[in-house]
């Protein structure tokens, strides 16, 4: 027992090594700087994914471009572990955006018309109501769900375990499910 800690030290001097020249190669592959991305991370659709600077993407993101889908996030964002963002059309999250654990923004749902419930859910074919964009210095509580063809305007407070199904203004303050407008911001 009393070596465990000279063995995790160990394996610690050789992780960050890594970690840094990972973080490095997603540099040079999306064209930017200061970019760090979690471990257990996927990001898929690189082609159409657009990455601003000094953004941090926690562990376990996923971000999925799917087919032509693009996805573009913005300069001094913050995802917190396991966000989930997924295109098929156009996801676009702003400047300054903070993102919180367990979130989802996505552009496209599964369809359940009732001639295609005999049709497994993942091979169902996908509904876009349209682009989902997020506007700058916008917060994301923990476990927000973000859906197809929503637009929220800068300086948007959206609450934990909040669904937006909706588009929402400037300087508003959302929470619940589906989310509303609790409060404006002055």
């Amino acid at each position: 027992m009393h070596n465990e800690r000279p063995l995790i030290l160990f394996i610690r001097m050789l992780w960050y090594p890594y970690r840094r020249i990972r973080n490095l190669f997603y540099q040079k592959a999306f064209n930017t700087k200061k970019l760090c991305v979690g471990d257990n991370s996927i990001l898929r659709g690189t082609q159409n994914i657009f990455i601003g600077y000094n953004v941090n993407l926690g562990n376990q993101t996923w971000i999925d471009a799917i087919n032509s889908g693009e996805i573009r996030i913005g300069n001094n964002v913050s995802f917190s572990q396991n966000v989930h963002v997924a295109s098929v059309c156009k996801v676009i999250i702003g400047d300054g955006c903070l993102i919180g654990s367990d979130v989802l923004i996505t552009d496209h749902d599964h369809s359940f018309d009732h001639n295609e419930l005999s049709v497994l859910p993942k091979e169902r074919p996908l509904i876009v109501k349209g682009e989902t964009i997020l506007g700058k210095n916008i917060w994301l509580g923990d476990n927000a769900k973000i859906l197809s063809g929503v637009n929220l305007g800068d300086n948007v407070i959206v609450a934990a375990n909040s669904v937006v199904t909706k588009s929402f203004p400037t300087n508003t303050v959302l929470a619940g499910a589906p989310a509303k407008i609790i409060r404006h911001i002055p």
